[in-house]
């Protein structure tokens, strides 16, 4: 009588568990699919180099290609920084389109002079021709951006918003053996602090 009632328990508790290896395993599965690996690639795609640092959440920044699915990351909102999550990782082998180079200086600067305020380093912003970066008149493709558009940078040192005019545009600034875009929940992340569209 005490064997027929261990029996089946054991048979349940077996089953419980390789149910739960494969709802598991399943998660895990749908997880590792957001990861998009894409080795075809067109001239409309839009990525960054995998070195492209992206700002995270706690204001730390990571490169693009270490950035996983389900990590929360900064973006800006109407002049303030908010997170958002990644919700897809998209890496492109050996992608066809050159990346192109912008250097974007503070605004600030050409109504300051040089004696009572230091010299910024230009900031360099590399993407594809038709990536999406946020200016003040709206979404362009970096290959439409020209001089003096102005674009958001997050400041980590204050945690505001600050306008970076573009100085030089690049075409054809260089090519790179693997690249890397995010999808997020907002629509938008900080590359190197500037504020890019993942659409």
């Amino acid at each position: 009588m005490r064997k027929t009632i261990i029996i089946p328990f054991l048979s349940l508790l077996s089953f419980a568990v390789l149910a739960q290896t494969e709802n598991g395993q399943t998660a895990l599965f749908k997880k590792e699919v957001k990861q998009k690996v894409i080795s075809s690639t067109k001239k409309e795609d839009k990525y960054f180099c995998a070195n492209a640092a992206v700002t995270m959440a706690d204001g730390t920044v990571k490169p693009i290609r270490e950035v996983k699915v389900g990590e929360k990351v900064k973006t800006c909102h109407k002049g303030k920084s908010i997170e958002t999550e990644v919700k897809e990782v998209e890496v492109y082998a050996n992608p066809d389109a050159a990346l192109t180079a912008v250097y974007l200086r503070p605004v600030h600067e050409s109504s300051v002079s040089k004696e009572s305020w230091p010299l910024v380093p230009a900031l360099l912003l590399e993407a594809t021709p038709h990536h999406q970066v946020q200016t003040k008149k709206g979404n362009k493709t970096m290959k439409q951006l020209s001089k003096n558009d102005v674009l958001y940078h997050y400041e980590p040192s204050t945690g505001k918003v600050s306008s970076w005019k573009v100085g030089i545009v690049q075409a054809n600034a260089r090519k790179v053996a693997t690249a890397y875009n995010l999808t997020t929940e907002d629509g938008s992340y900080l590359v190197e602090n500037v504020l890019v569209s993942n659409n």
